[in-house]
């Protein structure tokens, strides 16, 4: 051990006592490796003459061994209260996801289920004009279409059905597959949000 790392170590052994007292003790063990130096001696000979630091700061602080052993315990029973309590928010915020989810899951299959309930509406809306142009165009009833008679006598009137239940159902349709888009883009950013929500609780228990 150099010189300056004996007196470094030392310096903060003896920390606790009073600043002149510490600031004499430490000029004399400095005057201490002058003296061996000038005499020939090297740093690390005049450290191991010297003694440990520990031995010389337990002369002028009794009890200093003592209060290592209490800063210890203290600084080791902080850190077990510190990973228990970040135990026990991690399983809180594990419990708390589970129930969010759990909730969000039946949201999330009632409103897709409600958009496949639109985009159905939409299809058979199409299917039906389609149903209605070829009775106008036909002039015969079809099985299981009900039209009023009129239309099948005025084919004009007919295709005139037909271009707004067509229109009605590819709008549904189009804005369905839209919302659809949204919902999934949604869905991708709701996972992203957990995702970084146990990698975050993860990296803090880390």
């Amino acid at each position: 051990m150099n010189k300056n790392e004996y007196l470094k170590k030392l310096d903060i052994l003896l920390e606790s006592l009073p600043y002149d007292e510490r600031r004499d003790i430490m000029y004399d063990y400095e005057e201490h490796f002058k003296s061996g130096l000038s005499d020939g001696k090297t740093e690390e000979e005049i450290s191991k003459e010297l003694g440990n630091p520990e031995t010389i700061a337990a002369g002028y602080i009794p009890n200093l061994h003592t209060r290592e052993k209490n800063n210890y315990s203290t600084n080791t029973t902080r850190t077990t209260d510190n990973t228990r309590n970040g135990s026990q928010y991690s399983i809180g915020i594990l419990i708390g996801m589970i129930f969010f989810n759990l909730i969000m899951i039946g949201l999330y299959i009632a409103c897709w289920a409600v958009l496949a309930s639109f985009f159905i509406v939409g299809i058979a809306l199409v299917l039906s004009s389609v149903a209605v142009l070829i009775v106008s165009v036909f002039h015969s009833p079809m099985m299981y279409v009900s039209i009023p008679y009129d239309i099948i006598t005025h084919p004009f009137l007919g295709f005139l059905l037909f271009i707004f239940i067509a229109s009605a159902g590819g709008l549904i349709i189009i804005g369905t597959i839209m919302l659809m888009k949204l919902y999934a883009s949604f869905t991708t950013k709701y996972i992203e949000w957990n995702k970084r929500i146990v990698r975050r609780d993860s990296y803090e228990k880390a």
